[in-house]
């Protein structure tokens, strides 16, 4: 018989937006702009190399998760800023993990090219036209964006409350629905 009492296991570290705010003027309601650099990394693709160019960007686009510094601008005073995702704060997190299911709704226009799902700033990864994307979130509030191949944000985002356990159908077309 051990007197050893188990080890407990290390809280999981979950990347927020609850907490950003702008540094100008202090609002927590801001719009994701997308990676930095990529509206200019657009230009350049797309003036120099058309379609083939964007067909390389979106090659180069499939990589999995990861945490870059994103670009916003602030919903009050429209200035911009970059920001990296704060460690969520022990009252933001779920007693159990939100299932989200994201679907790209397919069109004929979109399909040669890769839309990137970002959640609370965090790279998600690639959705291909007309299929879905499931992952977990582990916070209750919720901010999730779509950027183009080159990391430039699509106009609006979803922002939602996460249910312990529950899950959150998202339908995107270039817009949020």
């Amino acid at each position: 018989m051990s007197d050893q009492s188990p080890v407990p296991s290390a809280p999981i570290q979950v990347p927020s937006l609850a907490k950003v705010v702008c540094p100008n003027c202090g609002s927590s309601t801001f719009t994701p702009l997308g990676k930095k650099g990529a509206r200019g990394t657009a230009a350049a693709v797309g003036g120099m190399f058309g379609a083939v160019g964007a067909l390389v960007a979106n090659a180069a686009n499939k990589d999995d998760l990861s945490l870059t510094p994103t670009n916003y601008k602030c919903d009050q005073c429209h200035k911009k800023f970059e920001t990296m995702p704060l460690l969520a704060q022990p009252d933001e997190m779920l007693s159990a993990p939100c299932k989200v299911v994201f679907t790209r709704k397919g069109s004929f226009v979109g399909m040669a090219v890769s839309e990137t799902v970002w959640l609370n700033g965090v790279k998600i990864g690639p959705v291909g036209n007309g299929k879905s994307l499931e992952f977990p979130t582990y916070i209750q509030n919720n901010l999730i964006f779509v950027t183009d191949q080159y990391g430039v944000a699509f106009k609006g985002c979803y922002r939602f409350a996460a249910q312990p356990g529950g899950v959150v159908q998202v339908d995107f077309n270039r817009k949020f629905q």
